[in-house]
């Protein structure tokens, strides 16, 4: 039975990551329309000088 419940273990492990990582990308996705709004937020705060662009 032990045997069993090993190999069990090692088949679904894989694929319950994979389905993770996959659901994890999905959620993570950032639209275009979103980027270019972030990116222009960006902008206007430094044209704003409310940030300093040499500070790393």
């Amino acid at each position: 039975m032990e045997g069993g419940l090993w190999g069990t273990v090692v088949i679904l492990g894989p694929i319950l990551l994979a389905l993770a990582i996959g659901w994890a990308m999905l959620k993570n996705r950032t639209s275009k329309a979103k980027l270019r709004q972030t990116e222009q937020a960006t902008r206007d705060l430094y044209d704003q000088g409310t940030t300093d662009r040499t500070r790393h």
